[in-house]
């Protein structure tokens, strides 16, 4: 049976690319209408999922890449639409390579039809931003992030937001096994101001949980950022923050913040460390770029069993349908996600 839909999606991936040949010419890769694709026999239908989605810029920068992010998108909505369960998608930024506009419309085509389904959720990375040509972002509102994010799905969701209109800053309404687990976005290296509006919000909804989403954070070697961050070297005109200044002010001494995801660095690491109340906070950094293919149809799944208080972690590649593994073995993480 694997290795019939193994097969099925090697064909899909064929077909993409074909499509993908006769329009090269075209300014924008027009995306071929979502249709479902075989039930995958891997993910347990009883249990509730997040899916994250690395830094996705290689894909949508390169049109030989492209039917990557298309068949990972496929296989989401498919997986769904037949009883899969998942909660939303988070992207954890770096949409684009540089804030093409042709990027974000290939973005915005493909991910469209799936977001109608389920809640789509992205974070703005420093790639989608304007610079010049040193590498400097001088202004912060110099980007299409808002305009090809805006999901009416996901709208309907929000329930705060730092700046109407933008997307870069929001709580999203997102529930995992019955109980509110809130989608806390916050822009690439937050603005001092931004930093106090989400302590604001997290401190006067201390009855909701929250899961933190932000581009950058760890470093590939799973240390939080402390000096010489991309916000700190780049950024110009605004303040910033550093992931250990988010630590401190943010994520510390509030315990209803569950855990944090990042991209931006590396392939995929963690660090785990003790809030004011002695529990251990994930802080989960999942990225793309640097794999085969621009990240080769990989996502991460948290699994949340039913009437378990433990979640696992894994890499999932949707189009060999095939876990991510080391030295034979399927890499994971379990972690306690009710407290």
């Amino acid at each position: 049976m694997k290795n019939k839909l193994c097969c099925l999606s090697l064909l899909l991936l064929a077909s993409m690319f074909a499509t993908l040949a006769s329009c090269e010419n075209q300014e924008v890769y027009k995306a071929k209408p979502l249709a479902l694709i075989a039930l995958d026999e891997n993910p347990d239908l009883t249990s509730e999922y997040l899916v994250v989605i690395g830094d996705i810029q290689e894909y949508t920068a390169s049109p030989a890449l492209m039917p990557y992010y298309e068949a990972t998108v496929q296989w989401i909505y498919s997986q769904y639409m037949q009883g899969m369960d998942i909660k939303c998608v988070l992207q954890v930024g770096d949409i684009t390579s540089g804030n093409q506009e042709s990027s974000y419309q290939f973005f915005y085509n493909v991910t469209s039809q799936l977001a109608e389904e389920v809640p789509y959720i992205a974070c703005i990375g420093n790639h989608d931003y304007v610079w010049d040509s040193n590498n400097k972002i001088k202004d912060r509102n110099a980007t299409y992030f808002s305009r090809y994010t805006t999901f009416p799905l996901t709208e309907s969701m929000i329930v705060d937001r730092f700046e109407d209109g933008r997307t870069e800053n929001v709580v999203v309404e997102n529930y995992i096994d019955g109980k509110p687990y809130y989608i806390l976005v916050l822009e690439f290296g937050p603005r001092d101001e931004v930093l106090e509006w989400a302590k604001r919000y997290v401190q006067n909804h201390r009855h909701q949980k929250f899961i933190l989403m932000t581009h950058e954070y760890l470093s590939r070697n799973g240390e939080r950022i402390a000096d010489g961050s991309y916000a700190e070297l780049q950024f110009m005109n605004t303040t910033w923050s550093t992931p250990e200044k988010i630590w401190e002010q943010l994520i510390k001494d509030n315990d209803n913040i569950a855990w944090v995801l990042c991209g931006h660095n590396g392939f995929y690491t963690h660090l785990t460390t003790p809030n004011v109340r002695g529990r251990d906070v994930l802080q989960m950094l999942f990225n793309l770029q640097y794999q085969k293919n621009g990240g080769d149809g990989m996502i991460q799944l948290w699994e949340f069993p039913q009437g378990q208080d433990s979640a696992t972690v894994r890499i999932y590649n949707t189009i060999s349908r095939q876990w991510f593994t080391q030295d034979g073995k399927v890499v994971e993480l379990k972690f306690k996600y009710k407290y």
